[in-house]
């Protein structure tokens, strides 16, 4: 019974270390967006969460902007339409540092996108996620006799926040709400 036991314990860690594993990336760092939208350079078709037009009356405000970052470029344009980009946050792990793998977790990511109305933008507090993957040290009693490689499992993560890109035609005026000196970070106004 012990034999039988042994063999197919064997052959189920085998099998579960392949199974529903993210995509493997070649780095921890992840894509550079803001110098990508900052110098036009190409971003990845996947992290792009939507592209929509926006058409404003007035003044355009931004009341709520809490958990994202806003890029806002200005366009010489006399339309009264805002062309919005919003990214998706990058959340790349990696789960066995001898190795140096790292997975892209970034599309299991909940995002709520920026709430419009004729005059204004929010965004919306973001939902929580919560991912849970579960390795097992490889302390398998067969391994032992065959001499073949065991390793412990750490874990760590990059991650960052949705980013909303806007380009605003210069006809349009701007209530950009006050901002603290810790809170500058998630708004930039784009050269």
């Amino acid at each position: 019974m012990l034999i039988i036991g042994l063999g197919v314990a064997e052959t189920m860690e085998r099998k579960v270390k392949g199974v529903n594993l993210p995509e493997a990336v070649e780095n921890e760092v992840g894509f550079d967006l803001y110098s990508a939208i900052v110098e036009e350079l190409p971003i990845p078709d996947n992290l792009v969460l939507a592209k929509r037009s926006h058409e404003v009356e007035g003044e355009f405000s931004i009341p709520s902007f809490s958990g994202a970052h806003v890029l806002i470029k200005r366009t010489p344009s006399t339309s009264r339409i805002i062309e919005e980009t919003v990214y998706s946050p990058e959340l790349i792990a990696t789960f066995n540092d001898e190795e140096n793998t790292y997975y892209d977790l970034s599309d299991q990511l909940k995002i709520n996108l920026p709430v419009w109305d004729s005059k204004s933008m929010s965004i919306p507090k973001q939902p929580k996620n919560h991912l849970v993957y579960t390795f097992y040290h490889d302390s398998n009693l067969l391994n032992q006799f065959t001499g073949e490689k065991t390793s412990g499992y750490s874990s760590g993560t990059v991650s960052g926040v949705m980013t909303v890109h806007l380009l605003i035609p210069e006809s349009i005026e701007i209530d950009i709400p006050e901002l603290d000196d810790d809170q500058n970070y998630y708004i930039d106004l784009l050269e």
